[in-house]
């Protein structure tokens, strides 16, 4: 496993300038030269034991046969020798472990930089996508809200012009009734024995006020001869200045209903009748028409209203929907920046920690070079035997 701390390691505090290869090595050789000086003494203090006695200097030549003074440097030299063999060791198994933070670090960072960018992608196509639906919605909202205005315009039209149509209607069917009944009360007046001139003179003026002659006038298609239509006309004119039954146009004898009157008061009944029932017959279609057209716009308006709300819905969802993401991408990119930038300053340290390693494995691997080639040098017979005739001369 990797250790996460590694700031107090001696490859973070190690500054290869403030102890060189030539510094450490000259420290050995001032270590060596005290030890040598030391030994001097001893050789001293040996040559005047052999002057006293000569048991004495047999037993201090088979004490320095078990240990020479130079085997004491040799051994301090082997310890130094293993003191660098751990702290290369001991360097060899931190940077192990920065190697293996390193190369778990830029892995984490790589997959996470790698992964934003897909999100960030993911998230940009999405806010891109949106856009666009919200573009299409709201097109579609506004040829709705057209549509609801048309369907609004069309049915106040067609209600208005019904309402033209049934005042015009309610007027036709008044005159009509009230025509149709006119001639059905004459008809009535002269179906009488014997009526009087006053009932006739009234029975005249009622016709007249139900403006019978106008509608007869103004039908299309009444299906009275124009003779007739005459005839009829002279009576309401002659009827109110008559001054006998028989002075009335068209009354031929004291039986009125054997007149042309009586004849063209009933055919006049029947004709304003049948109008009247065509005219009803004719309202009730263009009411169920309208009707029916009313139900059809109002179901597209209600429609068209359920349209804008659930259009309106959709906008307020895609508009949250795209708040959310906008703020997930900021967030993602923010991160992004500082995994980025993490990852560089990582790939600087740890190309640093790999040189100042390089450099510390070069000078311990030097240092334990000079020390081996110095314990060899010490262990030499040559070295050995210079070192006896130096004591010799001391």
């Amino acid at each position: 496993m990797c250790s996460s701390d590694l700031s107090a390691h001696p490859l973070h505090t190690y500054h290869p300038d403030s102890c060189g290869t030539g510094e450490r090595s000259c420290d050995m050789v001032g270590r060596v030269a005290l030890l040598l000086g030391a030994l001097l003494p001893a050789c001293t203090a040996v040559k005047v034991k052999v002057a006293s006695s000569t048991v004495t200097l047999q037993q201090d030549a088979s004490d320095s046969l078990k240990e020479r003074p130079v085997q004491k440097v040799v051994r301090l030299l082997e310890d130094m020798k293993a003191e660098l063999s751990k702290e290369m060791e001991d360097d060899k198994a931190v940077y192990e472990q920065l190697d293996c933070w390193c190369k778990g670090g830029t892995k984490e960072k790589t997959s996470a930089i790698s992964m934003a960018q897909q999100l960030s992608a993911q998230l940009e196509s999405s806010l891109s996508e949106a856009a666009a639906k919200v573009m299409e919605l709201k097109t579609k909202r506004k040829s709705t809200w057209d549509e609801i205005q048309a369907d609004h315009k069309a049915l106040n039209e067609a209600t208005e012009i019904r309402h033209k149509e049934g005042a015009a209607f309610h007027g036709e069917e008044k005159d009509l009734l009230m025509a149709a009944q006119s001639c059905k009360q004459a008809v009535v007046v002269l179906s009488k024995h014997n009526p009087t001139l006053a009932q006739i003179k009234s029975m005249a003026r009622t016709l007249q006020v139900a403006r019978v002659q106008e509608l007869l006038l103004s039908a299309s298609d009444s299906g009275m001869s124009r003779m007739r239509q005459d005839t009829f006309k002279d009576f309401l004119d002659g009827a109110g200045k008559a001054s006998s039954f028989l002075a009335i146009p068209g009354m031929q004898s004291y039986a009125p209903q054997s007149g042309q009157i009586f004849g063209i008061l009933k055919q006049m009944q029947e004709q304003f009748e049948a109008s009247l029932s065509d005219a009803q017959k004719s309202e009730a279609q263009a009411v169920e028409e309208f009707t029916a057209l009313r139900s059809a716009k109002q179901e597209e308006i209600k429609a068209g209203e359920e349209k804008l709300v659930q259009t309106d819905a959709d906008l307020a969802g895609l508009g949250e929907k795209a708040a959310e993401e906008t703020k997930e991408l900021e967030d993602v990119l923010a991160q992004l920046a500082l995994d980025q930038e993490f990852l560089a300053n990582l790939g600087t340290k740890c190309a640093a920690a790999d040189a100042e390693m390089e450099a510390r494995t070069k000078s311990r691997l030097t240092e334990m070079s000079a020390v081996e080639d110095t314990i060899k040098i010490l262990n030499d017979d040559e070295a050995f035997a210079n070192f006896e005739d130096r004591k010799s001369v001391v």
